[in-house]
C-alpha cells in the first residue's frame, strides 16, 4: 500500500488560474498566491488527479519537461515547495503575514518619551496636499521650516480637503546644542526627532501614513513609479536594489514621476496613483546618482529613525494629475560588478515577485479579486533588469518603452 509520502494529496480548497502557459493557485484560508512555471504546473496537475510520485516522475520526463535522470529529484523538490507553501493537504499553516514599511512606522519608544500634548504657539505654518489628504503643518522654530519644505515643500497647497489633519511640531534647544522636536498629528504623539536632521522624515512619515490610510487601494507595493504618458511602469524591489537612483535618473531622463517607493494598486480599476515625495537617496548610492544632478550636494542630509543617512531629490515641477494604468513591471537589481541587462520575465514569475513586495492588503483576498489580478497581469510587459551601470540600465528601459506605451497600456481588469 502506497504511503502518503508516495502519493501527496493537495488541499482541496486551492483555486487555480491559467497564466499562459503556467499556473497561478490561490489559497483563501492562508491568503496565499502562489504562481507555477510549466512544469510546478504539470506536477501540480499531475497530484490532482491522484498520481503517484513514481508516476510523476515518469510523466514529467516523457513530456520532455526534465531528463529522466532528473526528473526524481525535480518532482521532490516541487513538491517540497508545494509543502512550504501549505499547498498539502492535512498541512496545518498559518495566514501569510504582510510585512510593514518600516520608513511609515514609528517606534513605540518615540512616542512613549513624549511629554503630553499641549496645544502649539506656532511661529509659521504650511499647507501641503497628498492623494485626497491635505495637512497642515505647524512649526515652534523657523529652523524647523527648511528641512522640513527639503522634503516636501513641493507639495504645498492653498487649498484644504475635506480630509485635512493637523501637524504640529513643537521645538527646544537642549543643553548639548541641539533642538528637540516633537511631533503630534491631530493631538497624537507621533515621534521626536533629538536633532534637526531627523525631524523631515518623521513629518514625512506622517503624512505618508494618514493619506495612505485614507486612500482607497487594494495592494501596496514597495516599487517607484513612473509615467510614460497614457499609462505608468512599476519597479518593485526591496531595499537596497538601487530603485531610488533609477528612479531618479529615468525622472531625469524625461520620463514622468509618481513614486520612487510606492505604488498603491487602486481596488477596482489597478490603476495607480501620483505619490510625489521627493525622491529618497541612501548614502550608499549618492555616487551613482550624483552626476545625473549638478546641485546634489546642495541637498540637505537628513539622519532616519533606522539609521540611515539620506538625501531627497524634489521631484520635477509638474506630474500626472491622476492615477494611470501600469503597462510594464520592471524589477530592477543593482550589481555593482555585473553586467547591464534587461530581460523578459514570465508573467507568473512576475506575479510572484510582485506579492514579495506587497507591504500591505486593505482587504482578504478572494477568488474573484485574484482572477482579475491575474487577468491584469496577462496584459502587462515584464522584465527582470540587472545593472552596474545607471546610464546603461536607463538607456535599456527608455528602448524598451519609447512608443509602447499607448499601445500596451490596460484600462484595467476587464
Amino acid at each position: 500500500m502506497l504511503q502518503q509520502a508516495d502519493r501527496p494529496g493537495l488541499r482541496s480548497d486551492l483555486e487555480t488560474f491559467p497564466l499562459e502557459s503556467d499556473l497561478v493557485v490561490f489559497c483563501e484560508a492562508t491568503q496565499r498566491v502562489i504562481s507555477l512555471n510549466e512544469s510546478a504546473a504539470f506536477i501540480f496537475r499531475a497530484l490532482q488527479r491522484g498520481a503517484a510520485v513514481k508516476e510523476v516522475e515518469r510523466a514529467i520526463a516523457s513530456e520532455g519537461l526534465v531528463a529522466i535522470s532528473e526528473s526524481g529529484g525535480w518532482v521532490r523538490t516541487t513538491i517540497d515547495a508545494f509543502r512550504s507553501q501549505g499547498m498539502l493537504a492535512d498541512q496545518s499553516v498559518p495566514e501569510r503575514e504582510i510585512a510593514r514599511n518600516d520608513d511609515g512606522a514609528f517606534a513605540t519608544h518615540r512616542v512613549a518619551g513624549m511629554p503630553e500634548y499641549e496645544l502649539l504657539k506656532h511661529v509659521t505654518e504650511r499647507r501641503y496636499q497628498l492623494l485626497d489628504t491635505s495637512a497642515v503643518v505647524r512649526f515652534a522654530h523657523l529652523a524647523q521650516v527648511r528641512l522640513v519644505e527639503s522634503v516636501i515643500g513641493h507639495l504645498a497647497t492653498t487649498r484644504l480637503s475635506a480630509n485635512t489633519i493637523l501637524i504640529e511640531i513643537h521645538g527646544r534647544v537642549l543643553e548639548n546644542g541641539h533642538m528637540r522636536s516633537d511631533v503630534y498629528c491631530d493631538g497624537e504623539a507621533v515621534g521626536f526627532a533629538p536633532r534637526l536632521s531627523m525631524l523631515a522624515p518623521i513629518v514625512k512619515a506622517a503624512l505618508w501614513q494618514k493619506a495612505i490610510n485614507a486612500y482607497d487601494f487594494l495592494f501596496y507595493l514597495h516599487a517607484g513609479v513612473l509615467g510614460l504618458g497614457t499609462s505608468c511602469l512599476l519597479l518593485p524591489a526591496s531595499a537596497g536594489s538601487g530603485k531610488s537612483s533609477l528612479t531618479a535618473a529615468l525622472t531625469r531622463s524625461g520620463l514622468d514621476y509618481l513614486s520612487d517607493e510606492v505604488a498603491l494598486l487602486e481596488r477596482t480599476t489597478f490603476r495607480v496613483p501620483p505619490m510625489p515625495f521627493a525622491i529618497c537617496v541612501k548614502n550608499t548610492g549618492w555616487e551613482v546618482i550624483a552626476p545625473h544632478y549638478a546641485d546634489f550636494d546642495k541637498f540637505p542630509i537628513h539622519d532616519r529613525e533606522d539609521g540611515k543617512r539620506v538625501r531627497y531629490i524634489p521631484p520635477p515641477a509638474t506630474v500626472p494629475a491622476g492615477a494611470l494604468p501600469v503597462s510594464h513591471i520592471i524589477f530592477p537589481r543593482f550589481q555593482p560588478e555585473g553586467p547591464t541587462a534587461l530581460v523578459p520575465l514570465a508573467r507568473s514569475a512576475a506575479l510572484g515577485r510582485l506579492m514579495e513586495e506587497c507591504v500591505a492588503l486593505r482587504q482578504r483576498l478572494d477568488r474573484e479579486t485574484v482572477d482579475r489580478l491575474v487577468r491584469w497581469m496577462a496584459g502587462l510587459q515584464c522584465f527582470a533588469l540587472s545593472f552596474s551601470a545607471l546610464d546603461d540600465a536607463v538607456r535599456l528601459i527608455r528602448r524598451e518603452v519609447q512608443g509602447e506605451s499607448a499601445s500596451s497600456s490596460q484600462a484595467g481588469p476587464v
